[in-house]
């Protein structure tokens, strides 16, 4: 269905820029709406289930301020975010040693437990969504989305001389 119609506008978009800009802000909100619906089925919110994944595949140990960083998330919202995760049981603070403010965050078999169970299902859906793709499509996808999130970043950094706002 076109954008236009699913948004219920009353005709096509005119700029084309901002119709790819809504097109992808659009999928981005779809996909949300049913990551969120899988991870409501195990009590989680997708920031925790973002964390509990990091921590899942993290090669080595990392301090909370690490996580923050690979999630793109405030020092506020990663506290809260483990906070409820910690009171869940899933993940564990520990002390760097030689560093009294700053704590390792570890999965435990419980946590560890449940992304294992909630990844398949989340994986299923993002087969389902982009299975219909070949693997050159996707990459071509990927490749192409690469420069959106860069230009993104620098007016959101504040990098660009421009008068744009998003």
């Amino acid at each position: 269905m076109a954008l236009y119609k699913e948004l219920d506008l009353d005709g096509p978009f005119e700029d084309i820029c901002h119709e790819a800009m809504i097109g992808i802000v659009r999928t981005a909100s779809l996909a949300a709406a049913v990551a969120g619906r899988i991870f409501r089925q195990y009590d989680l919110t997708e920031a925790q289930f973002n964390a509990l994944f990091a921590l899942k595949y993290k090669s080595r140990a990392i301090t909370q301020v690490e996580l923050g960083r690979r999630l793109v998330v405030t020092r506020a919202t990663v506290t809260s975010v483990l906070d409820k995760l910690e009171s869940k049981g899933y993940v564990e603070r520990r002390d760097v040693p030689d560093n009294r403010r700053s704590y390792h965050v570890e999965l435990t078999e419980a946590g560890r437990s449940l992304v294992d169970r909630v990844e398949p299902v989340y994986r299923d859906s993002i087969h389902y969504v982009l299975g219909y793709l070949d693997e050159d499509a996707m990459r071509q996808l990927i490749a192409m989305l690469e420069p959106v999130r860069s230009r993104l970043r620098e007016l959101a950094d504040g990098n660009d001389n421009s008068e744009v706002a998003v």
